[in-house]
C-alpha cells in the first residue's frame, strides 16, 4: 500500500484521467476503472437432501435396487458489479437438473428440473488476507446472498421406476453460499471455478418428506403432512464446482503487467484497468523527492529571461526608469508624468482652477530642510492652489511622507509621519480644504529614496512629501 507524504520537498504526479475521471464512484482513487463483467458457467450438479445414498460420492449405474445420480447439469450466467477493490454485487441465474437415490427407509430416487435465481454480496478474500501486491492475476472471492428456486420434483420406486410422487411447478426460497476462484488470462477473459451450494428452504426438493418412509401413493395420507413442504428432516441442499468463464466490460481495458521484473501500473496510457483486480490507489504514481542537481536542473529551466537592465536605472531621479523615460535628463526636482516628461505641476493646478478641467492623475513633491517638517514658502501657493481645487472639483490626493537615512529607522519614520501630518494640516488650515477624507497619508521613514543618500543632492530629494492629484 502506498502513502502519500505531506512534506513540501515531495511531487506529488498524480492527475485524474480527464474527462473520464468519475467523481462519484463507490471506490477511492483518482482514476476511472472499468467495473462490470459478465460470465457463464457450467457444472455436473449434487444434491444433499433425504434422497442421497452416501455423503460425499454419487451411486454410478442402475440395477434392480440402484439408480444412478451421475448425469446432472446445471448452466448458468451472471453479471457482476464490483463496488470497491474488496467487495462487490454478483446476479445469477441457472438451469439445471438434480436426482438422487436412497435405499434406506426410502428405497427410491427422484429427478427434479429447476431454473433459480439469485443476489449475492462478495469479498475479495485474496485482497483481503494478502492485500493488492500479491498474486496479481488472481482473485479469490466468498460470496452469499439469496435468491428464489423453481422447480418440479418427481419420486420413484427403486423397483421397476414406479411413480410415487410429484410436486408440480413449485418454488421455494434459497440462500447460495459459495467460493470462486479466478485468473486473469488476458485483458477481457477470466477463467476460474466456481464452488456454490444453495440452501433451499424446503424439504421437498425430492418430492419426498423427511421421515416419510411410505412407498405406497394410494396409502399415503396427505392430512398428514407438515405445512410449508418441510419434513421431519433437514432442509435440502444443491450445489455444483462449476466452470467459469468471465468477460469483463468496459472501454479500452487494461492487464498489469511486469516491467524489468516489477509489476507496473500506467493508467496515463489511455485505458482502465479493472476493479476486480486493481486496487485503485495503486494508480496513484508514487512521490519523487529530486536531488539537489533535479531541483538545479528545474530551476535552470523555468529561471525567467534577464531583464533588461535599463529598468533598474533611474538616471535623473525622477521616479521613471530609464527604459520608459522620454526626458532622461530631467532636473533634479521636476515633476513628470508617467513617461518621464516635466510637467509644472503649479502650472497645471492654476490652468485647471482657470478652466474648470477635471483632475488629471500628476505628482508633485514638496521638500523639507534637514530634521524639519516646517512648509516652506515656495510651496504654500501650490498648496493654497491644491485645496482651492479639490473644493471645486471633487479631486482626491494623496500623501506620503519620507525622510533622508540619517536617523534611526524608528526616528525618520515619527519624522516623516510629522511632515505628511504639517502638509494636510497646511491644506485644511490655511489653504481651506473643507472635506478631509479626500486626503489619504501614509508614510515610510527614510525606507523608499529616490536618490543617492550618499550626497548632499541625494538626501535633500529623500526629504520629501509625495503629493500625487487624482480624479
Amino acid at each position: 500500500m502506498l502513502a502519500l507524504p505531506s512534506s513540501a520537498q515531495y511531487v506529488q504526479q498524480t492527475q485524474p484521467n480527464s474527462p473520464d475521471y468519475n467523481p462519484k464512484a463507490s471506490y477511492e482513487g483518482p482514476y476511472k476503472l472499468n467495473t462490470w463483467s459478465i460470465g457463464v458457467h457450467v457444472a455436473p450438479t449434487l444434491f444433499f437432501g433425504d434422497l442421497r445414498e452416501y455423503d460425499f460420492f454419487p451411486v454410478s449405474g442402475n440395477s434392480s435396487d440402484t439408480h444412478s445420480e451421475w448425469g446432472t447439469f446445471e448452466g448458468g450466467i451472471q453479471i457482476n458489479k464490483q463496488l470497491s477493490y474488496l467487495f462487490g454485487l454478483k446476479g445469477d441465474v441457472s438451469v439445471g437438473n438434480l436426482t438422487g437415490m436412497k435405499r434406506r427407509n426410502y428405497f427410491r430416487y427422484f429427478k427434479t428440473n429447476y431454473v433459480d435465481a439469485s443476489l449475492s454480496g462478495t469479498v475479495n478474500l485474496k485482497g483481503l488476507l494478502l492485500g493488492p501486491t500479491k498474486m496479481k492475476h488472481w482473485k479469490v472471492d466468498a460470496y452469499a446472498g439469496f435468491g428464489m428456486m423453481w422447480y418440479n420434483a418427481t419420486s420413484y420406486d427403486l423397483t421397476g421406476g414406479v411413480e410415487l410422487r410429484n410436486t408440480g411447478a413449485t418454488n421455494d426460497w434459497i440462500i447460495p453460499v459459495g467460493l470462486e476462484i479466478s485468473y486473469e488470462l488476458t485483458k477481457r477473459l477470466d477463467l476460474g471455478l466456481d464452488f456454490r451450494l444453495n440452501n433451499v428452504n424446503s424439504d421437498f426438493v425430492d418430492a419426498t418428506y423427511g421421515g416419510d418412509y411410505s412407498r405406497d401413493p394410494n396409502g399415503f395420507n396427505f392430512e398428514t403432512l407438515p405445512t410449508a413442504r418441510k419434513g421431519n428432516s433437514a432442509l435440502d441442499k444443491y450445489g455444483y464446482g462449476a466452470i467459469a468463464l468471465t468477460y469483463k466490460l468496459g472501454k479500452n481495458p487494461l492487464r498489469v503487467s511486469k516491467v524489468d521484473g516489477k509489476y507496473t501500473y500506467d493508467p496515463d496510457q489511455g485505458g482502465y484497468y479493472h476493479l476486480r483486480y486493481t486496487d485503485p490507489r495503486l494508480l496513484v504514481k508514487p512521490p519523487k523527492i529530486l536531488t539537489m542537481e533535479e531541483m538545479d536542473s528545474v530551476a535552470k529551466a523555468n529561471r525567467p529571461k534577464d531583464i533588461d537592465p535599463r529598468l533598474l536605472l533611474d538616471t535623473d531621479g525622477d521616479g521613471v526608469s530609464d527604459f520608459f523615460d522620454k526626458e532622461p535628463n530631467s532636473p533634479a526636482g521636476s515633476v513628470v508624468d508617467g513617461s518621464g516628461r516635466v510637467i509644472d505641476f503649479d502650472q497645471y493646478v492654476k490652468n485647471a482652477l482657470a478652466n474648470g478641467a477635471a483632475c488629471n492623475e500628476i505628482f508633485a513633491n514638496v521638500m523639507f530642510d534637514t530634521d524639519k517638517n516646517e512648509i516652506k514658502p515656495e510651496y504654500r501657493e501650490m498648496l493654497n492652489n491644491v485645496a482651492t481645487l479639490m473644493n471645486r472639483s471633487g479631486c482626491r490626493l494623496q500623501l506620503a511622507g519620507h525622510a533622508d537615512r540619517r536617523a534611526s529607522d524608528r526616528y525618520n519614520m515619527a519624522l516623516s509621519r510629522r511632515r505628511v501630518d504639517a502638509v494636510r494640516d497646511y491644506l485644511v488650515n490655511e489653504g481651506g480644504l473643507k472635506d478631509q477624507s479626500k486626503v489619504v497619508v501614509d508614510y515610510f521613514g527614510s525606507f523608499k529614496p529616490i536618490a543617492d543618500g550618499a550626497t548632499t543632492q541625494g538626501l535633500m530629494k529623500n526629504r520629501r512629501v509625495e503629493l500625487r492629484l487624482m480624479p
